[in-house]
């Protein structure tokens, strides 16, 4: 059971929208024993405990509990569904003891207050094999899946966005809410009468006008202007009444006028197995990444006996200046290369953006295999987090315009490229 200080801290009506707050539960099978309980609050220590939220969070608090199986244990169905390499299905269902936390803070502490809870659970977790809940968006997590999240990546890799039947028995029209926004400060956003068929596009369009309010640091009008690589236009904003499902208010009805631009093409037919560029975390690219492997499949057919060169650029100081650089050194030194014939052995690679399952944005490294005109092809070189029917060693296509960096191995086995990893968010 639910300890009550923390029934009296949900029916409180929540925090203030200024505030960031979110929870986390870990399930332990068959229950959560002393060393996994003082992991996590010794992990949690630095998150001041509390018995209930003030008012209004001025320094990042939680409260915890210790629930059994009235809380609820997600079964081997909502595993499936919301899962994330989730492993023994059977087990967690049979779990018979939960570790909850909930956490508030000031908006601009969200992401190292998530951090630290981050961390906390990945270490309990791990000491006893079990698994982690995401209670904002219902995600369920292995431990290691967990653990290889990045609390300070993406906002789009922390909330999600859901799309329900605006009328029971009707599919045709569509209710499009998020989910998880409140954890950074930001009121969630709801979409109302969207035709089935545009619920991607939404999606889409809810993740860029999150991004925009959360560079704007949480500031919100009953406008706001979205100016992002795939979305531009106006969104319009108004207080929404919470339905029965919704998050916890406070809620905001969105209405966009602008242009959605999605970059990523639909897969071509699978190709045969190749080794690949080794695995790299979802926009969060190592700056040292460790050598490639060979040997890579069929290199270029051609063989190139003089590289056309040109002197290197000085070193960005930005992360808009730094894919300048390498968008404009991919289509001049590297384009001239390739039109010449890489060397055998050599390899070229690409990050590009593909549209996850909620609409957000997951970039991923393509190895090349085609370039023509602008267009580009070629295999997935990391397993894709979010991204539905792609796998790592499936054939891609995608347009050099929508190109975020590269990564060119060459025959003597130097590298050059990815020098936007600096300046990525970690």
């Amino acid at each position: 059971m639910l300890l009550p200080f923390i029934a009296d801290a949900l029916a409180d009506g929540g925090l203030p929208a200024t505030d960031a707050r979110f929870a986390f539960a870990l399930y332990c099978n068959p229950t959560c024993d002393g060393e996994v309980m003082d992991a996590l609050d010794d992990g949690l220590r630095a998150i001041r405990s509390r018995d209930g939220f003030p008012p209004e969070a001025t320094s990042p608090q939680r409260i915890m509990g210790l629930a059994g199986v009235e809380f609820g244990i997600p079964d081997a169905d909502y595993a499936a569904t919301y899962g994330v390499e989730v492993g023994d299905a059977a087990a967690l269902a049979g779990s018979e003891q939960v570790l909850v936390a909930w956490v508030a803070g000031p908006r601009h502490e969200a992401r190292a207050t998530l951090a630290v809870a981050h961390a906390a659970f990945a270490t309990a977790a791990r000491i006893g094999g079990g698994w982690v809940e995401d209670l904002d968006t219902g995600t369920v997590y292995g431990a290691s899946a967990w653990a290889a999240r990045d609390p300070r990546g993406p906002l789009t890799d922390w909330f999600v966005v859901d799309a329900e039947p605006a009328k029971e028995g009707d599919d045709s029209t569509l209710r499009v809410v998020s989910r998880g926004l409140r954890r950074f400060g930001l009121p969630e956003l709801v979409v109302e009468d969207v035709p089935a068929e545009a619920a991607g596009d939404v999606a889409f369009v809810v993740n860029a006008v999150a991004e925009t309010l959360d560079a704007k640091g949480g500031a919100v009008g009953d406008s706001v202007q979205v100016d992002s690589a795939f979305v531009q236009g106006m969104a319009s904003l108004s207080p929404a009444e919470a339905g029965e499902e919704d998050p916890a208010p406070p809620l905001l009805r969105l209405r966009f006028e602008g242009s959605l631009a999605v970059g990523a093409e639909e897969p071509a037919p699978e190709p045969a197995p190749v080794d690949l560029l080794p695995p790299v975390p979802v926009a969060a690219i190592d700056p040292t990444p460790a050598p490639l492997a060979l040997p890579y499949g069929e290199p270029a057919p051609q063989t190139r006996t003089d590289a056309p060169s040109e002197p290197a650029p000085p070193p960005p100081a930005s992360l808009a200046e730094a894919r300048a650089q390498a968008t404009a050194r991919l289509d001049g030194v590297v384009r001239a290369a390739w039109s010449a014939g890489l060397r055998e052995g050599e390899v070229v690679a690409v990050s590009a953006p593909f549209r996850t399952r909620t609409g957000g944005t997951e970039y991923l490294w393509v190895e090349l295999r085609q370039w023509s005109g602008t267009n580009m092809s070629g295999v997935l070189a990391n397993e894709p987090y979010a991204v539905p029917n792609l796998h790592k060693g499936d054939l891609v296509a995608v347009r050099q315009a929508d190109v975020f960096d590269y990564i060119w191995k060459k025959a003597d086995g130097t590298r050059e490229g990815n020098g936007t990893a600096p300046f990525v968010t970690r």
